[in-house]
């Protein structure tokens, strides 16, 4: 028996690994999951509130009646909710789904380890508050990522957003994910590795077209 400890098996995981390991049964799954839920739409309302992403209808807001404006902010908002909801249930079902294909471990162990995943995820996109208020600066040319590096090579935007994805958190990502699956799987290192690294260059690309082509549909769904 497991009783599901995050923040342990965050930062002591050989011994909570090896438990997880070997559990039958796990405790507090199905709690942890609906808070990991209510966090992230928390994390992306927050985001929302103080206007990051709000670009597209700040800069045609002088053509809107105040009603209309808020009205906007609200679909706004409730957008950001439902992507908070799809992007948390991509990360822990269908990122886990990916290595229960080719890993001999229990899905609900591999959605355990994508728990903390997520966790440093929204970590990472609480770090870009300070940067985006305080210093005007973008998550693709965080501190933390390759963009800037990406930036002074190309002006192709495509290339910047794709390395503005990777980023110290998600190097760290990595890490643990090959850790994880190396403890609980009989699969081979290699193979993990190359599963690992490649499941993250589509995210990446996924990532770099979203952002790429997201105002382009803003501002054809605004009229």
């Amino acid at each position: 028996m497991y009783a599901i400890n995050l923040l342990k098996l965050l930062f002591r995981q050989e011994d909570h690994l090896f438990k997880l390991h070997r559990a039958e049964k796990l405790f507090n799954f199905w709690k942890l999951l609906f808070l990991l839920f209510v966090v992230s739409i928390l994390t992306y309302i927050w985001t929302s509130w103080i206007g990051l992403g709000t670009d597209p209808i700040s800069v045609n807001a002088t053509e809107f009646t105040h009603t209309e404006y808020e009205m906007r902010k609200l679909w706004f908002l409730i957008g950001r909710v439902a992507y908070a909801i799809l992007f948390t249930a991509f990360i822990l079902f269908v990122s886990s789904l990916f290595w229960w294909l080719f890993n001999d471990v229990r899905y609900r162990k591999l959605i355990i380890i994508q728990m903390n995943v997520l966790l440093v995820m929204l970590l990472e996109r609480i770090t870009w508050i300070p940067l985006m208020v305080y210093a005007g600066i973008d998550w693709y040319v965080s501190p933390f990522s390759f963009g800037v590096a990406a930036a002074y090579i190309t002006d192709i935007e495509w290339i910047i957003y794709f390395f503005g994805a990777i980023s110290l958190f998600q190097i760290w990502i990595i890490w643990y994910q090959v850790k994880s699956l190396k403890y609980l799987s009989s699969t081979k290192k290699h193979w993990i590795w190359l599963g690992v690294i490649s499941w993250h260059i589509l995210l990446w690309a996924g990532t770099a077209a979203l952002a790429n082509y997201d105002l382009l549909l803003l501002y054809i769904l605004n009229g």
